[in-house]
C-alpha cells in the first residue's frame, strides 16, 4: 500500500470515528433524560446521544407530559417517523429536518406557530390546544387526520388536503370553511366558530357532523345520507330538513329558532335534544321510541303536542319536556289547528270530589286527554278510542284547580275543573 493510500484510509477512519463521536446538543434536561433512558435510541448505553444514534433511529419518540420546554436536538433524528410531545411547555417546535414524520402529536403546549411545510409525509397531526393563529397545511397532502381545534385560527385552507377523513377545527375564530374538495371526510367538527355558512353538499361520506355554536342561518344536509350524528345546536336555524338522513342516531338541535321537526322516518334515532328551539311541531313517531337513550324537548312554550309511538311509554320515560306539551300518537300541525275549529266539551260534576266525566260534541276515533295542576305538573294522561263520553278520576290528587286539555282530530279544547 502506498503512502498516499495509507493517508487516505487514515483520514476516512478519523472522519468516521469523529462523526460517530459527535454528540447531539440537547439543552433541555428533561428531554435529554428521556432520550438517554430510551435504549432503542441510546444503543451504546452512555449518558449522551450521538449523532449516529439519532440518525439511525426511525421509530417513535414519545415524550408527552415530561415538563419539556425546549425540543432542540430533535433535528438530528432525520429518519424519525412518529413524535409525541404533547402536554409540555413548548413555545417553539422545529421539525423541518424530520421529513420522514408521518405522525405528530404536539397538542397542549404553548405553540404560537408551527411550520410543517417540509413534513410532506404527515398523515396524522394533532396540534390542538395551543396558541396558533395560522396553520399552513398546503404541502401536507397526505393528511388523513387533522385536529387543530382550540387555537386562534382565523382561516384554514384545506383545499389541497383531499385525503382528510377526520377534521377538527372547532373552537377557533374561523369565519369561513371551504370543504368542497374534502370528499373523503367521515368526521367534521367545526363547532364554536363564528361561521355563518357551511356547505357540506360534496361531503357525502360524512357520518358525524358537529357544527354547534356558530351563526348558521341554514344547513342543507340532504346529500349527507350516511349521517348518524348531527350536532347543530346554538345556531340561528329556523328550519331543518332531515328527510333524507334516515340513518341518524343522535340529533342535538337545541337553542335554535326552529318551527317544526319531523323525525318519523328516522327509525335509527336513539338520542334527541331539541331544547329551547321554539318548536311548534315535533314528530318522533318512528317505531323506535323504546330504544331511545336520551330525549329532551324542554323550553319550547309553543309546543303543545309531541307525536310518539306510545304516549303511555313516553309519559313514563321521557320526562324532559314542558308541562304544556303532551304525548300523542296523532298531533295536528299548527296549520291544521288553524283550519279546524276548537271543539266543544263539558265537564260534570264541576266542582268535583274526584271522579268526573267529559262530554265531547261528538264521538271521535281517537282522543287524548291530559290534566295539569296550577304549577303545570301533569297529574293525568290517557288516550281513548271511539269516545264521546270520558270518565276521569282525580281521587288521588290534592284539592284545587286543574286544567283539562282534550285533543282530537278536529281540534283542541281546554277547561278548568275544581276539586273540592
Amino acid at each position: 500500500m502506498t503512502k498516499l493510500n495509507i493517508l487516505v484510509t487514515l483520514f476516512f477512519l478519523w472522519a468516521y470515528h469523529s462523526l460517530d463521536a459527535q454528540i447531539v446538543t440537547i439543552p433541555d434536561a428533561n428531554f435529554k433524560a428521556a432520550l438517554v433512558a430510551n435504549t432503542s435510541i441510546n444503543t451504546n448505553g452512555d449518558t449522551e446521544i450521538q449523532v449516529s444514534e439519532a440518525a439511525a433511529f426511525s421509530g417513535i419518540i414519545d415524550v408527552n407530559s415530561k415538563s419539556i420546554s425546549d425540543l432542540t436536538g430533535i433535528e438530528a433524528f432525520t429518519t424519525l417517523t412518529q413524535l409525541n410531545c404533547r402536554s409540555n411547555q413548548l413555545t417553539n417546535l422545529n421539525i423541518s429536518n424530520n421529513t420522514a414524520l408521518t405522525y405528530l402529536t404536539c397538542y397542549s403546549n404553548q405553540l404560537d406557530s408551527l411550520n410543517i411545510s417540509n413534513n410532506t409525509a404527515l398523515t396524522y397531526l394533532k396540534c390542538h390546544s395551543n396558541q396558533l393563529d395560522s396553520l399552513n397545511i398546503s404541502n401536507n397532502t397526505a393528511l388523513t387526520n387533522l385536529q387543530c381545534n382550540n387555537n386562534q385560527l382565523t382561516s384554514l385552507n384545506v383545499s389541497n388536503n383531499t385525503a382528510l377523513i377526520l377534521l377538527r377545527c372547532d373552537d377557533n375564530q374561523l369565519t369561513n370553511l371551504n370543504i368542497a374538495n374534502n370528499t373523503a371526510l367521515n368526521i367534521l367538527n367545526c363547532g364554536g366558530n363564528p361561521l355563518t355558512n357551511l356547505n357540506v353538499a360534496n361531503n357525502t361520506t360524512l357520518f358525524t357532523l358537529i357544527c354547534d355554536n356558530n351563526q348558521l342561518t341554514s344547513l342543507d344536509v340532504s346529500n349527507n345520507t350516511t349521517l348518524t350524528r348531527l350536532d347543530c345546536y346554538s345556531n340561528q336555524l329556523t328550519s331543518l330538513d332531515l328527510s333524507n338522513n334516515t340513518d341518524l342516531i343522535k340529533l342535538w338541535c337545541h337553542f335554535n329558532p326552529l318551527g317544526n321537526l319531523d323525525l318519523s322516518n328516522h327509525t335509527a334515532l336513539t338520542s334527541l335534544s331539541c331544547n329551547s328551539t321554539q318548536l311548534t311541531s315535533l314528530n318522533v313517531k318512528n317505531g323506535n321510541n323504546t330504544n331511545f337513550t336520551y330525549f329532551s324537548a324542554t323550553s319550547n312554550p309553543n309546543l303543545t303536542c309531541i307525536q310518539v309511538d306510545d304516549p303511555t311509554y313516553s309519559t313514563t320515560n321521557w320526562t324532559n319536556k314542558d308541562a304544556t306539551a303532551t304525548y300523542s300518537t296523532a298531533c295536528l300541525t299548527n296549520v291544521e289547528r288553524v283550519a279546524n275549529k276548537a271543539i266543544e266539551i263539558t265537564a260534570f260534576p264541576n266542582p268535583t270530589q274526584g271522579a268526573f266525566s267529559i262530554q265531547l260534541d261528538k264521538s271521535y276515533s281517537e282522543v287524548s286527554v291530559q290534566v295539569y295542576n296550577t304549577t303545570g305538573k301533569q297529574v293525568f294522561a290517557q288516550n281513548y278510542t271511539s269516545a264521546q263520553y270520558l270518565e276521569l278520576d282525580l281521587d288521588e290528587a290534592a284539592t284545587g284547580m286543574y286544567m283539562v286539555k282534550v285533543q282530537t282530530a278536529d281540534g283542541d279544547a281546554v277547561l278548568k275543573v275544581l276539586k273540592d
